[in-house]
């Protein structure tokens, strides 16, 4: 067995005891469409990430195609990885032990998360964007739904979907500097102005 055979034979074991039977046979039919996907299971969740220029018309397929009928769009979040070198926690095992991982490019996680009211499955289909020029085409013309969810990401994030019909912030007011759910956002303290006084950032609180 070559390198390339014996990486995919290992990638789709691993996916066979992560996803139930109807999740892997979904990432099969995904992968077999639209060869450039990526998919992994874990915790019996299927992801399958895409690229940013083909997210409209997977998200087409994922809603039309009789095997998947996602009619719904049931959640739409992003989240930053900022760039640079990161410590994580593996709470998971035993001792807590921490991981380093070496310096790397920020970037914005786009999720979306179809749902199939016909077949009862669902998957999350994710794109990664760079956190410098984060822009992708909008799905409103797919889901009605992403009007709103798009425009929350944007205001939190900061992504520009193209071609969206109104792509102005939802929350912060219209005037607001940054994206406040961004991880190099900087923590500010609240005004409490019937007081007088400011609760301090997070990261000075005291309890």
């Amino acid at each position: 067995m070559h390198g390339g055979e014996q990486a995919a034979d290992i990638a789709g074991r691993e996916l066979d005891v992560a996803l139930p039977p109807h999740l892997r046979a979904l990432a099969t039919r995904l992968t077999a469409a639209f060869e450039m996907l990526q998919v992994s299971g874990f915790r019996h969740e299927l992801t399958v990430l895409a690229p940013a220029g083909r997210i409209v018309e997977l998200l087409t397929f994922c809603r039309d195609e009789p095997d998947l009928r996602c009619e719904l769009l049931a959640d739409l979040s992003g989240v930053h990885w900022p760039g640079g070198k990161r410590t994580e926690s593996a709470q998971e095992t035993t001792g807590w032990p921490s991981y380093e991982f070496a310096d790397e490019a920020g970037r914005i996680e786009v999720d979306y998360v179809l749902y199939s009211l016909t077949h009862g499955h669902r998957f999350r289909v994710r794109v990664e964007l760079p956190d410098d020029d984060p822009v992708m085409p909008t799905a409103t013309g797919v889901y009605g739904a992403a009007n709103f969810m798009e425009r929350e990401v944007y205001d939190f994030f900061g992504v520009r979907f193209d071609g969206h019909p109104n792509l102005v912030r939802i929350l912060m007011p219209d005037d607001w500097d940054g994206f406040p759910l961004r991880k190099d956002y900087p923590l500010g303290g609240v005004d409490v102005q019937y007081k007088g006084a400011t609760i301090p950032p997070p990261d000075q609180r005291h309890y």
